[in-house]
């Protein structure tokens, strides 16, 4: 690191970071590729010191700040970056000690997969020990997966991981599958106490086939398991005072069978859980007595979406659960936790803020912010003074004034349902006869959001209107609305996404000679669809790390032990469709420019998949760009690649849909 920043810890008074003013210059591909310079802000428990994650020059280190002293108080890199791996998080043990977890990206007999390592380090600098790596107790991918941060023993944390080499755990691997990572118990883990001194390693919970996750209580005691074995899933429960393990729910994915996800032990009793579960077509919040799982109390529910994500405190305990209908909204079960999130959100006005770390006495808070203008920041609440501290800006060259407005929308599909979405216009006032972009999200087991996304922004910046939709399909909008596209990835889902661009059209907001699809891993796929189906509404396509070939990516699926049978479920198995909605086996049906874009470590959808779609249109003579870019991940994580990504992007789009808004058109 060449040096701190010196904005770090200003007081915020009632703006914004990125409040809107006078119209900017847009940034830069550099600026838009660049990684944010502050992430994973985390305090101590006795809220003495934050740490951050500090990014410069597309490398980046942990710091430890000591929070109050004024001027003179310690700010000091404790950890940095090694090659090829990524800082991904860091936490805090004890008082003084702190983990941060890092990953890969690692390639084996042409499979790339992630790993996870994790490491510890004093507020000082000092002590610093790689933990868990070349231990015969534990191995497999991923090493980072703490589950507990004070169960109770001095300088401990509780881990799940795959048991090691030392452990005879008699479990067998599926015929022809590939076991990538060392993997000892085959995804099943045990839990494990770590000393975060000395990194020596206690057995707590041994692994228990077929579950693949565990909740702890308050008091660090294992109480809740879940797992699957091929499409079957199953969630476990073990009661205070007893040693059994007893099976709460079984049941098939991709089924409408009724059952609840555990999150979380309530804080007042270990035989009471938080579960998400349905409401009405909907997921809500329950509280489940373990004793009577038969009765669960509803906690809470929203009519038009799905509650989602919950909401921990530094013990497990439920500060609140996720929701998103327009907008993100969070409902907190924890006074204390609501209170502190609207002292902040009065600071920010304009942004959405979400807690993310407490002291352990909860007087001091570090709350993330954002916006669809205003990136991911953080800011740090004290409940004592009341006064709302911000970390520092993770792009501080992004105006707000030099992006676009992102609004909500609906449009009606063709056979009359309304389907919600975003409309992203270009900074400077341009309503009309603009250059469209249409970009479905990737998934398709997902919903487009209200936030700052690089990609958007940089194409709004340069004059093109978005447009994003959650058609039938996406999570988040209860069971009859993703049931209605199961298995029909190149059905109903596509449809949506055309009578959107068509919609767009007819508003007078987008010129018709002017609109290209783009999108991202599923996306991708249907940005592949528009260019051989609808080569009369989309003028180019643009596909990033999309899948081309549906039988290709069912057997790839196969090659990892635990998915195939799930992907199968997901996708479907009629051979007929399959090849109907596979784009690369009709590539003689394509008629517009596509820009095809993958990483060579990409571990989610395979650089297979843009290869042979490449190969194919090579072979059919048709108009396309082909780019693999090397270290690249399915995110575009680095600098480079996304540096390389936006750029070829920019050229494509302009070559062929421009990016200036037409003259309105004559009247007749």
């Amino acid at each position: 690191m060449n040096k701190l920043h010196t904005w770090l810890l200003v007081t915020v008074s009632c703006a914004a970071a990125g409040a809107t003013g006078p119209s900017a210059t847009p940034p830069s591909i550099e600026v838009f590729a660049a990684r944010a310079r502050i992430s994973d802000v985390g305090v101590s428990p006795d809220g003495r010191y934050l740490s951050l994650i500090e990014a410069q020059n597309g490398k980046a280190a942990v710091v430890v700040i000591e929070r109050q002293g004024g001027p003179g108080r310690s700010m000091k890199v404790v950890m940095g970056e090694p090659d090829k791996f990524r800082l991904k998080w860091c936490g805090w043990a004890t008082a003084v000690r702190l983990l941060c977890a890092y990953q890969a990206i690692l390639e084996d007999h042409d499979v790339v997969y992630g790993i996870t390592r994790l490491a510890a380090v004093n507020a000082d600098g000092s002590n610093m020990l790689v933990l868990l790596q070349d231990s015969t107790d534990v191995q497999g991918q991923f090493e980072d997966r703490v589950i507990d941060w004070h169960p109770g023993p001095e300088n401990t944390v509780l881990i799940e991981a795959d048991e090691g080499a030392s452990v005879d755990n008699g479990n067998a691997v599926s015929s022809g599958a590939v076991v990538i990572g060392m993997v000892g118990s085959y995804g099943a883990p045990a839990v494990f106490a770590l000393n975060v001194l000395t990194g020596r390693l206690k057995p707590v919970q041994r692994a228990r086939p077929p579950i693949r996750h565990w909740i702890t209580d308050a008091h660090g005691e294992v109480r809740l398991g879940w797992g699957f074995v091929g499409t079957t899933e199953s969630y476990y429960a073990r009661l205070e005072g007893d040693n059994k393990w007893r099976r709460l729910e079984k049941f098939e994915v991709f089924s409408r069978e009724s059952h609840s996800t555990p999150v979380a032990i309530d804080a007042g009793s270990s035989n009471k859980a938080y579960a998400l579960g349905p409401s009405e077509g909907r997921q809500a919040l329950w509280l489940i007595d373990l004793t009577d799982v038969e009765s669960p109390k509803l906690m809470f529910s929203n009519p038009k979406v799905d509650v989602s994500g919950p909401i921990l405190g530094i013990h497990g305990n439920l500060l609140g659960v996720s929701y998103e209908t327009e907008f993100p909204q969070i409902e907190y079960i924890d006074p204390g936790a609501r209170a502190a999130a609207e002292a902040v959100k009065k600071a920010v006005p304009g942004q959405f803020v979400a807690i993310r770390d407490s002291s352990e006495n909860e007087k001091i808070y570090v709350v993330a912010c954002w916006s669809d203008v205003d990136p991911l920041s953080y800011r740090v609440f004290s409940v004592d003074t009341g006064v709302v501290t911000s970390v520092g800006l993770p792009f501080p060259e992004i105006k707000a004034a030099s992006l676009g407005t992102m609004r909500p929308i609906s449009y009606p599909a063709r056979d009359g349902t309304n389907i919600p979405g975003y409309l992203t216009l270009p900074p400077g006032g341009a309503t009309a006869h603009l250059p469209l972009i249409v970009m479905p999200h990737g998934g398709p087991i997902a919903r487009d959001g209200w936030d700052y996304f690089f990609l958007r922004q940089f194409l709004a910046s340069r004059g093109y209107a978005v447009l994003q939709m959650n058609f039938r399909g996406s999570s988040g909008y209860g069971d009859d609305w993703f049931y209605a596209a199961h298995q029909d990835w190149g059905g109903l889902s596509y449809d949506d996404v055309l009578d959107g661009a068509r919609w767009a059209i007819a508003q007078g907001t987008a010129d018709p000679a002017r609109v290209c699809i783009v999108g991202w891993s599923f996306g991708g796929y249907v940005a592949l669809l528009g260019a051989q189906r609808n080569g009369d509404l989309f003028h180019c396509a643009v596909s990033i790390a999309g899948v081309s070939d549906l039988v290709l990516l069912i057997d790839d699926g196969y090659r990892w032990w635990d998915t195939g049978d799930a992907m199968r479920k997901q996708i479907g198995t009629d051979p007929a469709k399959l090849r109907r909605d596979s784009p690369r086996l009709h590539a003689a049906d394509f008629n517009v420019p596509v820009l095809i874009l993958g990483g060579d470590r990409d571990p989610v959808v395979p650089r297979k998949q843009s290869q042979v779609m490449d190969a194919a249109l090579k072979q059919a003579s048709k108009p396309h760009r082909y780019v693999l870019v090397h270290g690249a991940d399915h995110s575009f994580s680095e600098e480079s690649g996304r540096a390389t990504l936006l750029k070829e992007i920019d050229a494509f789009l302009a070559s062929h849909i421009g990016n200036a808004p037409a003259p309105p058109a004559p009247i007749p």
